[in-house]
């Protein structure tokens, strides 16, 4: 392992346990491994601007992280995983959890299922489509997204998936406060906004958190 390697391998073990989700040495391993396995797709594929494996630590795989409090039960959706975030580390972080990574990009799913099979996760499916067309055979305990569409078109395009008792949390960056004010007041109501701190960085991260 080279020294680069060894100190963001410190900086995923020191970050994941300030989060309070410490990672095994096998997770860590094919979290690595997962960015690895990202960049050189990315070589020939638009699959993420983030490059430097520094950044590639802290914004993808840390960020990720952040809502493994917030993920309830045991079959979770992954809405618009595109390079496999938040799902994978999340699958990796909660080995007792079963996922789901939904895309509509034919490109981004096979990145995705040749992700999973790379890595072994054999509690990870991989699903083409858009959310507002998907029609699963089982009810999800939480759906969650990482910034991939406007809270009020999110919230539209996956409420056929609200069954009783899920939990929604899609995770935003800076605009949330204008995005609020886009849905409707009875929704704004149901809405609980946590503050997600990554370890190491001070961009800006909250998740919008719907109980049904």
């Amino acid at each position: 392992m080279t020294d680069s390697r060894k100190a963001l391998t410190f900086r995923l073990m020191e970050g994941a346990t300030m989060l309070n989700c410490p990672l095994t040495k096998e997770s860590i391993d094919k979290c690595f491994a997962h960015m690895d396995f990202l960049l050189h797709w990315n070589r020939t594929h638009n699959l993420t601007s983030v490059c430097d494996p520094a950044d590639f630590v802290t914004l993808h795989l840390l960020d990720s992280l952040t809502v493994a409090p917030l993920i309830k039960g045991t079959n979770i959706l992954d809405i618009g995983s595109g390079g496999g975030f938040p799902g994978i580390p999340l699958a990796l972080a909660l080995p007792h959890t079963r996922w789901t990574l939904l895309d509509s990009r034919g490109k981004r799913a096979r990145f995705l299922q040749e992700a999973a099979n790379h890595l072994g996760l054999k509690k990870v499916a991989v699903v083409q489509g858009r959310v507002e067309d998907y029609r699963p055979e089982v009810n999800f305990d939480t759906l969650v997204a990482r910034a991939v569409s406007p809270l009020a078109r999110f919230v539209k395009e996956t409420r056929h998936l609200w069954t009783d008792g899920v939990r929604v949390i899609a995770m935003k960056g800076r605009g949330l406060d204008s995005e609020l004010g886009e849905i409707s007041s009875a929704m704004r109501e149901r809405a609980e906004v946590v503050n997600l701190n990554i370890p190491g960085e001070s961009v800006v991260r909250r998740a919008v958190v719907f109980q049904n």
